[in-house]
């Protein structure tokens, strides 16, 4: 079985070999309508393989390279030293669908004539257009997907469309996630070095929430705000799996944690759900918002969570709906007042001790 980053690597491949071949596939709409070649099977063949040479190339620089991170080069190198990878790219992989055409009509790979074809074939117009549309698209893609990794697939594809732009109403799940002794935590670190810990910290926290299809609503200095919608909560508790994966990522990044700050992370939770009106705020620099008792409520019960030095808090009504609990021991800790509010609720401890954890590759 593969392991989640393997999967998560291997969903990063599929996108920008996808990518290329949409893209490639509009160049030759745009640029072939009405013409013979938009008919041609070999024409096709050859596009569909510099879309997967292309695709696999930048993919290996952005996933293997740069290990699916931020380029931390200064601006400048950074655009000369993708943009002369890039370059290279198209032109290997241009090349090399030349000589694989070659290759099927004359059966040999590289020969004088595949090599004149090669100069005649780089002397045509079309050819230079689509080298310059390939180098402007690897770029357009690479913005898609950093536009992507930082708003995640709803809030793109949603805002793209304009869903949110009139207030909608849906049932949520929110968790927050709150970082123990952060302010001991800051005081001993000092500025620089605590902020290096808390990007490290949100960084895997980040890739459990993501694999675990929740979506990160917001981040206010040592606490985390994570969302699902609740239908995709119903088969699977997906905050409590996301959960449970915070605990065992860190364990075994514990000795990385541990000789780089000399600290290792811990957190704690509480999450609950119900019906909110998500909406587009702002005119420049919008962003989405979610407004409803839910979310308030769930800040109350991580308050309590804290207070009374809890793991992890679920009210009643989420652990309700979420199937698959009993493996956590659900602990019925009462009627929890909650300031602020008139209705109280009733809240459940979870235990995720090492028994009832699942084993994740």
């Amino acid at each position: 079985m593969l392991s989640r980053i393997t999967k998560r690597k291997f969903k990063a491949m599929c996108f920008y070999m996808s990518s290329w071949l949409l893209g490639c596939f509009a160049f030759i709409l745009l640029y072939y309508f009405g013409t013979p070649n938009v008919f041609s099977f070999s024409f096709y063949l050859y596009i569909i393989q510099f879309s997967i040479f292309t695709g696999l190339s930048q993919g290996i620089y952005d996933i293997l390279i740069l290990q699916d991170d931020k380029d931390h080069r200064s601006v400048i190198p950074s655009l000369l030293i993708r943009s002369l990878y890039l370059s290279l790219t198209i032109v290997i992989n241009i090349s090399l669908c030349v000589f694989i055409e070659h290759l099927y009509s004359t059966g040999s790979l590289i020969s004088e004539n595949s090599l004149t074809a090669l100069c005649q074939h780089w002397s045509e117009n079309s050819t230079r257009a689509f080298a310059i549309y390939s180098f402007l698209l690897g770029y357009l893609i690479t913005f898609i997907r950093s536009v992507h990794k930082k708003f995640g697939t709803r809030v793109l594809i949603n805002t793209v469309l304009g869903k949110y732009q009139e207030p909608t109403e849906e049932e949520r799940v929110f968790m927050f996630v709150d970082l123990r002794q952060s302010t001991a935590l800051a005081e001993e670190l000092g500025n620089f070095k605590y902020s290096s810990f808390l990007r490290d910290y949100y960084h895997y926290l980040s890739n459990c929430c993501e694999e675990n299809h929740g979506e990160i609503y917001q981040i206010v200095g040592d606490g985390v705000v994570l969302s699902w919608a609740m239908k995709k909560c119903i088969k699977k508790p997906r905050p409590i799996f996301c959960f449970e994966d915070l605990i065992l990522c860190f364990q075994r990044l514990a000795p990385y944690f541990q000789k780089k700050y000399g600290r290792i992370p811990s957190f704690r939770a509480a999450a609950h759900c119900g019906k909110v009106i998500v909406s587009e705020v702002g005119n420049f620099g919008s962003a989405m918002a979610y407004h409803g008792d839910a979310v308030n409520t769930t800040a109350r019960l991580q308050t309590l969570c804290s207070q009374n030095n809890y793991e992890f808090l679920i009210s009643e009504e989420l652990l309700l709906k979420l199937k698959k609990m009993e493996k956590y021991h659900p602990e019925n800790k009462g009627i929890m007042e909650l300031k602020g509010k008139k209705r109280n609720i009733f809240a459940y401890t979870l235990d995720f001790s090492l028994d009832n954890r699942k084993n994740i590759s």
